[in-house]
């Protein structure tokens, strides 16, 4: 029985990795003057994976109203976010705690 129900979770498991191939990984830092880089630009209709390293001795929370997500993050500290896929549009993120410090992703057709 064990056996089987190790079979079907690897199946299962297997089965779901290229959704998780399909999406595009942004790098995003965030330093004492604010994210780098400020902005990207991506294709529409993606699912995107943000990672975010903050070399900040504070602690951050990277939100975004428009891309649904919101989690908080320790001083040098890595956080992983994942979102769309996005249409063809602007999307603001920010630091909650520092809410001067803002980016954008810019989804727009080829």
């Amino acid at each position: 029985m064990f056996v089987r129900c190790l079979l079907l979770f690897s199946i299962f498991s297997l089965a779901s990795l290229p959704a998780y191939a399909e999406r595009l990984a942004l790098q995003l830092q965030l330093n004492n003057k604010g994210f780098t880089p400020k902005a990207f630009s991506l294709p529409p209709n993606k699912a995107i994976k943000i990672e975010l390293i903050n070399n900040t001795n504070k602690v951050a929370e990277l939100e975004s109203y428009d891309m649904k997500f919101e989690k908080i993050v320790v001083p040098k500290g890595k956080i992983t976010v994942f979102t769309g896929p996005l249409k063809a549009g602007q999307y603001r993120f920010f630091n909650d705690y520092a809410t001067n410090v803002v980016g954008i992703v810019h989804v727009k057709r080829p």
